[in-house]
């Protein structure tokens, strides 16, 4: 059940980031709205929310029937080392932060920074709680974990 929690939390948590990317006021953060600094974040936020989208479809199509929105393993799964999984342990999660971090960059402002933060601060703590469960799901989980990154390269989690 905490598991599904999890899964309905992300779900609406996405959700409100959404909202708040369309709906949010469009104050800009530190810069003009029409300037060259805005446009090239505009660029860098399209680059990254691209990343992030391929991300995503690769660790889709590694994952395959073991997908799921929640961090419990699904029953009768089987421990996915392949593909981009072979480097990252949760490059869905690391899309999602690329795409979010990337729409913030499009429009700089103080509540899709606040969604921003909020989405990533979660993928990282249900990225703990998923690590907890698999640990205990797979045995030879621990030695995948210690040879693969967690979210990004160079970062544990």
């Amino acid at each position: 059940m905490q598991s599904k929690l999890y899964a309905i939390a992300q779900t609406i948590l996405l959700i409100l980031f959404g909202g708040t990317v369309f709906l949010a006021p469009r104050d800009y953060l530190f810069i003009s709205a029409n300037s060259r600094v805005r446009a090239g974040l505009a660029v860098g936020g399209n680059i990254l929310g691209g990343l992030g989208i391929l991300m995503m479809v690769v660790a889709f199509l590694s994952l395959r029937e073991v997908i799921q929105v929640a961090p419990e393993p699904k029953p009768g799964a089987h421990l996915v080392e392949t593909g981009i999984y072979k480097y990252l342990r949760h490059p869905i999660y690391t899309g999602i932060i690329l795409c979010v971090i990337g729409l913030f960059l499009r429009t700089p402002t103080f509540w899709i920074g606040i969604a921003s933060i909020a989405v990533i601060l979660f993928l990282f703590f249900k990225a703990r709680v998923e690590e907890r469960l698999l640990l205990e799901a797979y045995p030879g989980y621990a030695a995948y974990r210690r040879r693969t990154w967690g979210l990004f390269p160079g970062l544990g989690y």
